[in-house]
């Protein structure tokens, strides 16, 4: 073998010994795969009252199921029943849903599936009912909308339509598209 083949020889088995080299230690450079996110905490059977910033009663949820985001903080729930104190103090709109779901700051509250709300009674008068797939209640402010198909139950009147805003303080309700209605006179 000569001076010239003997140098190709050893100039590619260092390069193959390199390259060999920089793939293993590569291979040590890459993180280790991330475990999978667990919930902070869960609760079965609970009832929790959230505070706002003024140190009031935001609202009260009971349920069989609540689970708490690692990362954002925000809480799942499952069949809930929630409280939301009236204004005047008076009076609870209470809420029920399949699902839902709480913002980290519980400046929000998503209620999914099969949802109900009943505001407070007002006098002699039952509170009014709302039913729809999805409502989106704000505590702190005191509202709630729907984009989605909502049915209206005051006394023996139905009301229905398409996209719902709620003003919980004043008691007033508005249905913004493709409403139709049953009105049963008031009885004196």
């Amino acid at each position: 073998m000569s001076r010239a083949a003997l140098n190709v020889a050893l100039l590619l088995l260092a390069i193959v010994l390199v390259i060999t080299a920089y793939w293993q230690w590569q291979r040590r450079q890459v993180p280790p795969a991330e475990a999978p996110q667990r919930s902070d905490y869960i609760l079965r059977e609970f009832e929790l009252t959230t505070l706002g910033e003024d140190g009031k009663e935001s609202f009260t949820v009971r349920g069989p199921y609540l689970q708490r985001d690692v990362g954002g903080r925000s809480i799942s729930l499952v069949q809930p029943r929630f409280s939301f104190p009236d204004a005047d103090g008076a009076g609870r709109w209470n809420a029920r849903s399949d699902v839902a779901w709480v913002s980290p700051k519980a400046d929000q509250v998503h209620l999914m599936r099969g949802v109900e709300m009943v505001g407070p009674a007002a006098g002699a008068r039952p509170g009014t009912r709302f039913d729809t797939e999805r409502l989106v209640v704000f505590p702190d402010a005191e509202r709630a909308t729907s984009s989605q198909r909502v049915t209206v139950t005051q006394g023996d009147s139905i009301l229905a339509g398409t996209g719902l805003r709620v003003d919980m303080q004043s008691k007033r309700y508005q249905l913004l598209n493709d409403v139709k209605g049953r009105y049963a006179p008031r009885s004196p």
